[in-house]
């Protein structure tokens, strides 16, 4: 696999860039959302991921942008998830990517995440964007069991 196709899995389909998720720099337990080798982490979102399963597996795209009914609601939600506060930037990387194309974003984004006290910030983030699903994920089943 040459250099180009690496980074171009660090492109997720729905705009974030892989090349600064927790599961890639820090667990390595992932390839980004582009592999399809089975056995990284990628896998495993590919299952439970909405936007992967219908931009990729159901319209056959790379990314959301390349989809006609772009911005649907299903991008829009993600964008606005209150436990992943990270995802707020997806339809600015989505559109960006389709104005310069994929490998321009992928370089830019190398580029700009290149910036250590940033990048630290960042990953910080989306570990407390974790916490927070994670207590999102108790509350509501404890939530929606009294309500039975």
């Amino acid at each position: 696999m040459n250099i180009v196709e690496k980074e171009e899995k660090l492109a997720a389909p729905c705009g974030l860039y892989c090349g600064v998720c927790f599961d890639y720099l820090i667990d390595n337990s992932c390839h980004g959302c582009g592999c399809e080798c089975g056995e990284c982490a990628a896998s495993y979102h590919h299952e439970e991921c909405g936007i992967y399963n219908c931009c990729v597996k159901q319209r056959g795209h790379k990314a959301c942008h390349n989809c006609e009914e772009f911005p649907c609601s299903i991008i829009i939600r993600f964008c606005h998830d209150p436990a992943w506060l990270t995802h707020s930037i997806v339809l600015d990387n989505l559109r960006r990517r389709k104005a310069i194309g994929t490998q321009n974003w992928v370089r830019e984004q190398r580029k700009a995440w290149s910036n250590k006290r940033y990048l630290r910030r960042w990953l910080w983030f989306q570990k407390e964007c974790k916490n927070r699903w994670k207590r999102s994920q108790k509350e509501s089943k404890e939530f929606l069991s009294d309500k039975e």
